[in-house]
């Protein structure tokens, strides 16, 4: 039996999921100035991710939100200092637990 049956792409209140792969410099504050936007837009992240890597950090944040409102916070993550990388891609969610088409930045970091 196939689990593509569980997965949804869409939050109980019409949001699609969504996932920021973010690759940032090894400073200790980055990962709450990474949150702060979420913050400021009242968007719980359903998972987020953290693992260092050789030379830096690899976060994943998973949330559900308008499609509007996910491209805006990529853009605010993507400009801030100490961001190397960010990219936006579609999440799917599946019994509570967040499954991407991507690896997470956990598996990444290993």
């Amino acid at each position: 039996m196939s689990n593509a049956h569980s997965l949804t792409t869409v939050a109980a209140d019409g949001a699609d999921f969504h996932r920021l792969a973010v690759e940032v410099e090894p400073e200790t504050n980055l990962l709450l100035r990474l949150l702060e936007p979420f913050v400021i837009h009242d968007v719980l992240p359903s998972r987020v991710a953290c693992a260092a890597t050789s030379d830096g950090l690899a976060v994943e944040i998973v949330f559900a939100a308008s499609a509007d409102l996910a491209q805006r916070l990529h853009g605010r993550l993507s400009v801030m200092v100490g961001v190397r990388d960010a990219v936006l891609s579609p999440a799917a969610r599946a019994g509570g637990a967040v499954a991407s088409e991507h690896r997470t930045a956990s598996h990444r970091a290993a």
